[in-house]
């Protein structure tokens, strides 16, 4: 069996979808089959939004790549000794089966402190919900944070209150900070990548008027190259 070193739950869009297709080439990544996507086919779909040269954008989402165009509901942990893969997946797939499919709202592009994402257009109460729910659920599935993990979290510059979601949670950014978005780029520096990013925002009739149902939730893997790869989805009902 293929091994893991950590899992993550994300919404993913539809294979086939319009936004499906600009995440594979934005990153050249494709999470769904885990196959890279080559310069000359981004480049080719990339041009529709006069985006010509991928430097800019790659020197930009090295970080975001390995993780694939997603939506967090749980961020990547360590499976504990006590469960194994199987176990994990059955929880999910119970979890999914108490909640109905629901709509998304249209997406916008939005700067979140040094990276972009698309976010919806209103805050979605039904994703919250359900990521509430997951985390409950799989709480006990997390390996116990480290002192490493917790340092990586910076957390002199949390709030009180992400401070003990960190601690209670393994994330400071779940609960009542939870806030969904579908990263773009992170670790951004220089104004180069902003101004490819307003190609795409002018542009945005292109991807962002599609609008796709929240009917899935994805469990990724992170593989021994690093990157993150669907493993197994299950629908809500």
């Amino acid at each position: 069996m293929k091994k893991y070193s950590r899992f993550a739950i994300y919404y993913a869009p539809p294979k086939g979808s319009v936004l499906e297709e600009f995440g594979k080439y934005w990153f050249g990544w494709d999470p769904l089959v885990a196959k890279f996507i080559n310069k000359k086919q981004r480049i080719n779909y990339l041009n529709r939004f006069g985006i010509k040269n991928l430097k800019s954008i790659d020197n930009n989402i090295l970080m975001a790549k390995k993780y694939g165009f997603h939506g967090t509901l749980i961020p990547p942990f360590k499976l504990n000794n006590n469960y194994n893969r199987k176990k994990l997946f059955k929880k999910i797939e119970v979890v999914a089966k108490k909640y109905k499919k629901f709509n998304f709202y249209k997406f916008k592009l939005k700067k979140i402190d040094n990276f972009y994402a698309f976010v919806q257009s209103k805050k979605n109460n039904n994703i919250n919900k359900l990521s509430n729910r997951l985390v409950r659920e799989l709480f006990k599935f997390r390996s116990p944070l480290t002192k490493k993990e917790i340092d990586r979290r910076n957390p002199s510059k949390l709030s009180k209150l992400q401070l003990s979601i960190l601690y209670k949670w393994g994330y400071p950014y779940l609960m009542s900070e939870f806030n969904f978005h579908m990263t773009l780029a992170s670790e951004v520096s220089g104004n180069k990548l902003y101004f490819e990013l307003k190609k795409i925002e002018k542009n945005k009739e292109i991807i962002l008027n599609e609008t796709n149902d929240f009917d899935k939730i994805y469990i990724f893997g992170e593989n021994q190259k690093g990157m993150f790869e669907n493993l197994e989805n299950f629908s809500l009902s």
